[in-house]
């Protein structure tokens, strides 16, 4: 950055995962911190609990709603150099925010899930992010910004990798906001592709249930959901058969209830259970009481080591006291702080495959109740 500080702004900063990423880069050297939210209101109520009152030169609010037709001149006024969209859901969602970044020259970096936009992030955006020498990001998250690095990480040295399985396994403690609960409800019972044995096959969203084990938290029910990691990975990788994600609730009952909504979905009764998701939030914070607060993720890998000789490796995290869901925004602060140091040169518009390291989130997240290990074992031909 040119000048001596960088602005950071914070789309959507009061929110669930808007909230975590500011109270975190706040204390970043060399940042002056912008929270957005559509209420004016609201954004300076939090800004104040940051260690700085609204008109501080650290942090300071602003009332922002991407929708909006004022959004682009709104934005540009507020000069940023960092842009951070964490207002979803993003299903369905177009891409208006990365563009009038493009056009105020700020670089942008978003917490995306939704497949369809995620995929096509680069081949809209890539041109135009390239002439006007910014970096654009998308899916600076869990999915696919830790997974893609831990599969790095698994498979660094091997011939091939034949088989990816992906499971994020939430504690039940864990606050949602509507945002997150849209999302899941948006492919509830919706058909998606996924690549199994070399070929593309149909599933639905949250069926499929499977019972799994997970380091630290027992046995749990898991079942299928569309992500971009299942379009992905086999893009990076034409040699795989097989991407596979699965989501592990703690609440058996949870999970049947959305067996019970996709089936549901899949007879036509419903069409689509996203426009319920505020309702289904106050359900939510009730099922809270039902379990803990342990949250984990695995990653497996298959395939054949540098020598030939097949591979299975498993990567096992496990998040302790709620800090679960610091997880998804750490992939956003490492290329927001990277940004604000000069430490990322790259420009262009992309996915975040491969734009971080496992040991970039093991620095991240250092102060937090969260650890991992690797298992490797020799897997059967």
């Amino acid at each position: 950055m040119s000048r001596e500080f960088a602005t950071v702004l914070v789309i959507g900063g009061t929110g669930h995962f808007g909230a975590r990423i500011c109270r975190r880069l706040v204390t970043e050297p060399g940042a002056r911190l912008v929270v957005s939210s559509r209420s004016a209101e609201s954004a300076a109520r939090f800004a104040a609990t940051l260690g700085g009152m609204p008109s501080s030169s650290s942090v300071i609010s602003a009332a922002l709603d991407h929708h909006s037709d004022a959004f682009e001149a709104e934005l540009a006024a507020l000069e940023p150099d960092v842009v951070i969209h964490t207002a979803g859901p993003f299903q369905g969602q177009d891409y208006r925010v990365a563009k009038a970044c493009v056009r105020c020259g700020s670089h942008y970096i978003d917490l995306a899930d939704g497949r369809r936009f995620v995929a096509g992030f680069g081949s809209n955006l890539d041109t135009e992010a390239r002439a006007a020498g910014v970096l654009l990001v998308t899916g600076a998250s869990t999915l696919p910004g830790l997974s893609s690095a831990v599969v790095r990480e698994l498979t660094d040295g091997w011939r091939q990798v034949d088989a990816i399985e992906i499971v994020i396994a939430p504690a039940q403690q864990t606050p949602r906001g509507v945002a997150t609960i849209a999302a899941v409800l948006s492919y509830c019972g919706k058909s998606f592709k996924v690549l199994n044995d070399g070929r593309w096959e149909d599933r639905y969203g949250w069926q499929s249930l499977k019972p799994m084990r997970y380091w630290q938290l027992g046995t749990r029910l898991s079942a299928v959901c569309d992500v971009p990691d299942l379009e992905l990975f086999p893009l990076r990788d034409s040699k795989l058969k097989t991407v596979v994600f699965r989501a592990a609730l703690e609440s058996k009952l949870e999970h049947l209830v959305l067996w019970v909504f996709a089936t549901l979905v899949r007879m036509g009764v419903v069409a689509d259970w996203a426009p319920f998701a505020k309702s289904f939030q106050g359900l939510s914070r009730l099922s809270r009481r039902l379990g803990s607060d342990l949250g984990g993720m695995r990653v497996e890998v298959r395939g054949l080591d540098g020598s030939g000789t097949p591979q299975r490796r498993e990567w096992s995290l496990v998040a302790r006291q709620n800090h679960g869901p610091e997880i998804p925004v750490s992939p956003a602060l490492i290329l927001a702080r990277k940004l604000i140091r000069g430490a990322l040169p790259l420009r262009g518009a992309y996915p975040c495959v491969d734009l971080i390291s496992v040991q970039d989130f093991r620095e991240e997240v250092s102060s937090l109740d969260i650890a991992w290990r690797t298992e490797t074992e020799v897997a059967e031909q």
